[in-house]
């Protein structure tokens, strides 16, 4: 009899593939593949959200900077009033802590003139370094000396290449178009301002031109003069608007420093003795002939600039005085002189109240 064959694996069904540990194991497979894919998406989603909010935050970062703020650092500047006026501007939060740290680098002699830009909240090293390195916005330097009729300096800016002097000559006579400073703390009415375009050296952006180089000489002039002693004026005997007049024929005449309080003192003497002032620079205004000799018919010239003729002061400033001929002006020298005469090459002159003296200096003055 034949004997019955067992089946093999009793208890399993024959028509399954896999054991049961096969499928747990099929089966945890699949899960850790679809966890890792979860991970693996995670971080790559992760990665992205912190890029965009990196760029975001880049963004905002610079949004929130404003509109730059414009500051203009004039030549001879300190670090301490370079200081004050980026902390006026809101741009610093400390002054003191912008000179510590200029001093701390070495940078109180170098830091550069020129038209900035910075925005508030800027740091502060880097608003140190740009000043160092001049980083400023494209601009260029204009300078105007001391003692230029306004043809004058049209016709330096028109050497210069950079603005036009004839249109700078023609908005000068038209100060209805501009802010006029007070003088002394009056209001003038003008015809020209002549005389009230402060003469220094400017920083202009790159594209700006006569309109702004005349508004930031009034700017100047009013900034400049503020302080001087414009109470001296009562017993000068004449206003405010005069004494830059007398300046602006200081300006003309001196070329030694320490004589301006004397010819300020014969121009003041002569007005009170009713002569002529006798000034050739003014003939030469009313001419515009700043150059060669002075003929005859040049010093008889119908004007109400021609001193040797008419007496009394020219109706208007025949120049931009700097500071240093305003102060003479309303402080002249305690001296009786009358007369004055170039005595040397060097621009020294010869004062006294002799008509007699004069004239035996003029003989011997240098031609």
């Amino acid at each position: 009899m034949q004997k019955r064959r067992e089946p093999l694996g009793r208890g399993i069904r024959t028509g399954s593939r896999h054991s049961p540990w096969q499928r747990w194991g099929l089966r945890l497979f699949v899960v850790g593949v679809f966890v890792a894919f979860l991970v693996g998406a995670f971080y790559v989603v992760n990665r992205g959200v912190d890029w965009y909010r990196g760029q975001t935050a880049s963004t905002q970062g610079q949004e929130t900077q404003g509109a730059p703020i414009t500051v203009t650092i004039t030549p001879g500047m300190s670090a301490a009033q370079i200081g004050q006026l980026l902390e006026r501007q809101g741009i610093i939060q400390s002054s003191a802590e912008f000179v510590d740290l200029v001093t701390s680098r070495g940078s109180e002699s170098s830091l550069k003139p020129g038209i900035y830009r910075f925005y508030k909240e800027q740091k502060l090293v880097e608003i140190v370094e740009w000043l160092e390195q001049g980083k400023g916005s494209p601009s260029f330097k204009v300078t105007i000396p001391e003692g230029l009729a306004i043809g004058q300096v049209a016709a330096l800016l028109d050497e210069q290449g950079k603005i036009s002097g004839e249109i700078y000559a023609r908005l000068a006579t038209q100060p209805d178009k501009f802010v006029v400073p007070r003088v002394g703390g009056e209001k003038v009415e003008v015809t020209t301002l002549e005389g009230l375009l402060f003469p220094s050296t400017y920083y202009l952006i790159a594209g700006e031109g006569a309109v702004e180089l005349i508004g930031a000489q009034l700017e100047a002039f009013a900034a400049k003069t503020a302080s001087l002693s414009w109470q001296n004026t009562q017993a000068l005997g004449i206003n405010p608007y005069q004494v830059v007049v007398v300046a602006s024929l200081i300006e003309k005449e001196v070329r030694v420093p320490e004589e301006r309080p004397l010819v300020a003192a014969v121009i003041y003497n002569r007005l009170r003795a009713g002569m002529t002032l006798g000034i050739d620079a003014t003939v030469r205004y009313a001419l515009n002939k700043w150059t060669g000799p002075l003929t005859d018919t040049d010093l008889a010239v119908e004007s109400p600039y021609n001193t040797r003729v008419v007496k009394g002061l020219p109706p208007t400033p025949i120049a931009s005085p700097g500071l240093e001929a305003l102060k003479a002006a309303l402080s002249p020298a305690e001296v009786d002189y009358l007369y004055y005469v170039l005595k040397d090459e060097a621009g020294h002159h010869f004062f006294t109240s002799s008509y007699e003296e004069f004239l035996k200096a003029k003989e011997q003055q240098p031609h």
